[in-house]
């Protein structure tokens, strides 16, 4: 009995040398050790059998690498055997962020997923069940503590060496379902700035929506179908102050909305008003004036000119001519929305007051 401890001591010495003593190599082979009935020799043999198969598809990997990748493809396989959705899941988390994946986020994706998906979302018990497989084999770890306001139930996380390898060794060739799942994800999962708390969420979401943008600038090149998605992205972006990676998002939303449904359809109009307001935001003025000129005539074609949604419009060149100082022209606008809110809702109206303050405003510049 005590020469086969030492025989075991000696295996295992073997393999955390083999493994060059690497913390995160040796807790994944570890992971694995504990729920496979497999030796210190077994596993030594299978590693280096992956690393051998490494050393012919990607030769320029660096000896760090190769002894990590080798250790995450032995998991995979098993995974594989064990629980086919979590080696899907697995593949699909290369196209979010490694951080913080939760329930609900994969949720909104649940009706136009693939089976398998839809599976996965079905209730949060089958999600705990799948993810905790690629748990218990240490790629990926649960948060244990929860954020101060957290938005949606506890969500799980990825080391980013991990993540890397999820991104160019298990997608080594753009999936672009994934891809679009993702964005769709994250996309329906951005809450409407009058939702009570929508900030923890959109803090919990921005650096998914950024991976998703990645994708979509530079490797999606058409995302034809998904116009709202990308709005709704925009919005996010323009939310956090992220300028430029909003513009990204509402102008690739504009080409899809114009092919779609035209130059003057309502949905185009908001993106063209939204891009309106990111351009004021920048400082761009003209092109803001532009913008929100083009939404105002747009609607003023489609449901005339005392609309109540065209006096948001209206509104908004109000504050542009302003900043312009071009006041005549915004006192203009501001009677305007003042006569239309008034015949609208009745002379005390919160909206009305606030454009009688505005008008105020003007009058003392």
């Amino acid at each position: 009995m005590i020469m086969t401890n030492h025989s075991i001591d000696a295996d295992a010495v073997e393999l955390a040398k083999e493994l060059d003593g690497l913390p995160l190599a040796l807790s994944t082979a570890g992971a694995y050790l504990n729920n496979v009935a497999t030796s210190f020799i077994e596993y030594l043999r299978m590693y280096r059998e992956s690393w051998a198969r490494l050393q012919k598809t990607t030769p320029a990997l660096l000896s760090y690498d190769r002894t990590l990748y080798s250790t995450w493809a032995i998991s995979y396989t098993q995974v594989q055997r064990q629980s086919p959705t979590s080696a899907i899941l697995l593949r699909l988390w290369a196209y979010f962020d490694n951080d913080d994946l939760w329930f609900e986020l994969l949720r909104e994706g649940h009706s136009g997923g693939p089976q398998w998906f839809r599976e996965l979302t079905e209730d949060m018990i089958r999600f705990n069940t799948v993810v905790r497989v690629l748990s218990d084999y240490g790629l990926v770890d649960v948060n244990t503590t929860s954020r101060e306001g957290e938005a949606g139930s506890r969500g799980y996380s990825m080391h980013g060496c991990v993540h890397s390898w999820t991104r160019h060794v298990l997608n080594e060739v753009l999936d672009i379902n994934m891809a679009r799942l993702a964005m769709r994800c994250v996309g329906l999962h951005v809450p409407h700035d009058t939702e009570r708390g929508y900030w923890l969420v959109e803090r919990r979401l921005i650096q998914h929506a950024a991976r998703c943008r990645t994708m979509i600038v530079d490797r999606l090149s058409t995302v034809e179908g998904d116009e709202l998605i990308l709005h709704h992205l925009g919005d996010l972006f323009l939310d956090q102050g992220w300028h430029s990676d909003a513009e990204a998002m509402y102008e690739r939303a504009l080409q899809g909305y114009e092919k779609a449904w035209g130059l003057e359809h309502t949905s185009t109009l908001d993106t063209v008003n939204n891009l309106g307001i990111l351009y004021k935001d920048q400082g761009r003025l003209s092109d803001a004036k532009a913008m929100y000129e083009r939404v105002l005539r747009g609607k003023e074609k489609a449901w005339g000119p005392e609309h109540t949604s065209i006096l948001d419009t209206v509104n908004n060149l109000g504050f542009l001519y302003a900043d312009q100082g071009w006041l005549s022209d915004a006192e203009a606008m501001y009677e305007r929305v003042l006569q239309g809110y008034e015949k609208a809702w009745g002379l005390e109206h919160t909206s009305i007051l606030d454009t009688v303050n505005n008008l105020g405003l003007l009058y003392t510049d």
